[in-house]
């Protein structure tokens, strides 16, 4: 392995001057070869600058890019071609706009990617670039959990996660940790880094942390990255230095 700097974020949601400002806080240099940049997962949908996001990332050399409900939605949309009502409480019907053009939708809520077939190979294809986990020496990244099995004493991270279904990923991608992590508890080995709900929900869980707050949580074995971009303002960086990474 060798090793790296790591700047991980998480849930940008279309909001590519946040993660612009945030990244260039933290000292990220994308022409730096020690520098690696890790994404987990949802990266449209709520801002108004996805195509900026989608250019960022495509051109990116040293990047991790892993897969976020939101990508999982886009895809079905995509096969469908019919929005549907949670597409426009999840911010999905602007971001189709903002790809495909303010006339791509019909009266009937109908996608129509005629004319516009480059377009949706692009974004199709950044998608399935992504993958559903990525592992260090000490950290395990992923988007909202990891697969999960029924144990005699309720449920825990399936010990086989890693080789886990398309259909199981889909539903860990969806699951909230702040369900997860005071049922499962942590992984033996490393640390679980993840996003998905926003950091601001951990006052629910304990109480030295207020309903205002976006920051990076950290708990033994789990840090949480989701700043809640499209509330607060703000995009969390987990900067790691030093990491042993796979080559």
């Amino acid at each position: 392995m060798t090793k790296k700097t790591i700047f991980a974020v998480s849930d940008i949601h279309g909001h590519y001057t946040q993660l612009k400002t945030a990244l260039d806080r933290a000292g990220y240099c994308a022409d730096d070869p020690s520098h690696l940049l890790v994404c987990c997962g949802d990266y449209f949908d709520r801002g108004s600058e996805n195509l900026r996001v989608l250019k960022f990332f495509d051109f990116l050399d040293r990047k991790v890019l892993l897969r976020g409900n939101h990508e999982d939605m886009l895809l079905n949309l995509f096969r469908t071609g019919q929005l549907m009502p949670y597409h426009c409480t999840n911010g999905t019907v602007a971001t189709v706009l903002e790809f495909f053009g303010k006339y791509s939708v019909d009266g009937f809520d109908w996608i129509d990617f005629s004319g516009r077939t480059r377009m949706l190979d692009r974004v199709t294809d950044f998608i399935h670039g992504t993958h559903n986990y990525f592992e260090t020496e000490h950290y395990v990244f992923t988007h909202g959990w990891l697969p999960t099995t029924l144990s005699a004493s309720g449920p825990m991270i399936d010990p086989a996660w890693r080789r886990a279904s398309p259909e199981r990923w889909i539903a860990a991608r969806r699951a909230r940790w702040t369900e997860m992590y005071p049922q499962c508890g942590r992984l033996p080995d490393r640390t679980l880094v993840c996003g998905h709900v926003p950091t601001c929900f951990a006052a629910e869980l304990y109480p030295e942390r207020r309903p205002e707050d976006f920051s990076i949580l950290r708990k033994d074995g789990l840090i949480v990255l989701d700043a809640g971009t499209f509330s607060s303002g703000e995009v969390n960086v987990l900067v790691i230095p030093d990491e042993p990474c796979p080559t």
